[in-house]
Formats: C-alpha cells, sequence, structure tokens
C-alpha cells in the first residue's frame, strides 16, 4: 500500500482495543509474518491467523490499538498482573488450545498435520519453562509497514512500560524469535536476553533453525530515556 504524504504526517492516536478491531489486528499480523515477504494475494486469506491473534489477546488485559484516520496502523497485547481492578487473564493451559481449535475448525485452513502440532506444543512448553516469573509480559505487538522507523512500536511499548512501572511491577518478559520478529527492537529498547532455546515452530516453518529468545526488562531503567 502506497503512503501518501498526508499519512505520513498523520500521528497515530491510541485507544482500548474493541472487539470490531480484531479483522484489522489479524490483517497486520498476517502482513507483519515474516515468512509472507508481500501483500496477500486474490488467493490468500489474512483471517487464517485470527487464531494466534485470538491466542494472545485470551492472555492479555493490557490490549491496545494505534490508529489514524485510515484505521488501525498498530497494536500491543500484554498482561499486567498488579493493579486494583485488572482483568484476570487466562492460564497458559487454557490458552494452549486455542490455536489448534481455531485451526481445526476453519475450513480455510488446509489440513494440520500431527507433526505441527507436535512442534506447536513443543515450543509452547519451551516457553512457558524458560520465561521468568513477572507481573508485566509483552505478548504481541505489530506495526504496519507503511509506519515502521517512526517510533510507533516504542510508542507502544513506551505506554505500556510506564502504565506497569505505575502498577508496581517490577519488570516485563516478553518471548520471541530470531526468525520471523524485529528481535533487535527489544535490545536497542533496553530488554536484556535472559534465555535461548531452539524453537522447533518456527524452524519448522521456515525451513532452518530458529531460535526462541526470552527477554526481560527491569523496570529500574528509565522509560524516559525511549521517549
Amino acid at each position: 500500500m502506497e503512503v501518501t504524504e498526508d499519512r505520513e504526517s498523520e500521528e497515530p492516536q491510541f485507544r482500548k482495543f474493541t472487539p470490531d478491531d480484531m479483522a484489522a489486528c489479524t490483517k497486520l499480523a498476517w502482513g507483519a509474518w515474516a515468512l509472507v515477504d508481500q501483500e496477500p494475494g486474490p488467493d490468500d486469506d489474512p483471517s487464517v491467523m485470527e487464531g494466534y491473534v485470538r491466542s494472545f489477546l485470551m492472555r492479555s488485559n493490557w490490549n491496545e490499538v494505534a490508529f489514524d484516520s485510515h484505521g488501525v496502523v498498530g497494536f500491543l497485547f500484554g498482561r499486567i498482573s498488579k493493579g486494583e481492578g485488572r482483568e484476570k487473564v487466562a492460564s497458559p493451559i487454557s490458552e494452549l488450545n486455542v490455536i489448534p481449535r481455531f485451526l481445526f475448525s476453519n475450513s480455510r485452513m488446509p489440513p494440520i498435520s500431527p507433526i505441527v502440532m507436535v512442534h506447536f506444543f513443543l515450543t509452547e512448553l519451551k516457553v512457558l519453562v524458560n520465561v521468568p516469573r513477572s507481573d508485566a509480559e509483552v505478548n504481541l505487538i505489530v506495526v504496519d509497514r507503511t509506519h515502521r522507523g517512526r517510533r510507533l512500536g516504542t510508542s507502544l511499548v513506551n505506554r505500556f512500560v510506564e502504565e506497569a512501572k505505575k502498577s508496581g511491577c517490577d519488570r516485563v518478559t516478553l518471548y520471541t524469535d530470531d526468525q520471523m520478529s524485529n528481535w533487535k527492537f527489544y535490545e536497542i529498547y533496553g530488554f536484556k536476553k535472559t534465555a535461548t532455546f531452539h524453537d522447533s515452530l518456527t524452524s519448522y516453518f521456515a525451513e532452518k533453525s530458529a531460535n526462541g529468545i526470552v527477554y526481560v526488562l527491569e523496570l529500574g531503567n528509565s522509560v524516559a530515556n525511549h521517549k
């Protein structure tokens, strides 16, 4: 999609995610997936990513979208466990069945082989074991390609981190991988790598070895440095 000068000069705004945003967030997630190197073609259906997005939404209680006059241009789903009135999130065990259930019930999806499900559950288990306990976690962040390089991702993380600090959280954790994400962004922001492991699911789809990476941001760091 071509970026006009008007859109380049427009500052995105932020608001809470609503169910009506699901289609837009799903499309952004599809476009951000590193294995999809071009815009979806006429025979492609980005909605097959909906189960992936819903799984992160299920484990999050901070769900914020960035938008401009053209629609949603980014979003961050995260968990903040401290603070009064926080909505409880689903347990990791109950969340594990969201993607498989969506895949098997979605008529647009090709048959899912047992080996894919094995890779999926193995990777999820490694995430549960390797991500340290924390009161705040970034679960999923996506920025539209037309807005990359404009610090929108930094703004989304800043807003989440500031709320986590206000709520009394000591650290923020996140999990990503080195093949299908912009993992360097987190290191530039100030997150520290605490664990790596073989990500069998990403390796399967990327057809090359992929490492899962666990990052931690200690909230004694100054958020102001990232604005």
